[in-house]
């Protein structure tokens, strides 16, 4: 598999889905893609639609020469004490 085709599979991965409440739908985005943003009236039409637009989106910032996004992995939070 070449290296966008595993970038784009991870990207995929880092997916934030936000219930719009009241049958509006899901909205979603990646954290870094600025711009990126797509919705649908189910999750799965939402993440199709982001993966489409994500395809877009690669292609227009390497056909510009703007590079992509490092891929970070979302932090997670977690409690130190101390004591």
């Amino acid at each position: 598999m070449n290296n966008l085709l595993k970038y784009r599979r991870m990207a995929l991965k880092m997916v934030e889905i936000v219930d719009l409440g009241d049958d509006e739908g899901y909205a979603t985005k990646i954290a870094g893609f600025a711009g990126l943003l797509a919705a649908g009236s189910n999750k799965k039409t939402a993440m199709a639609e982001l993966a489409s637009a994500l395809d877009h989106w690669i292609g227009i910032a390497l056909r510009r020469g703007l590079g992509l996004p490092a891929l970070v992995a979302p932090k997670m939070h977690t409690s130190v004490r101390k004591g």
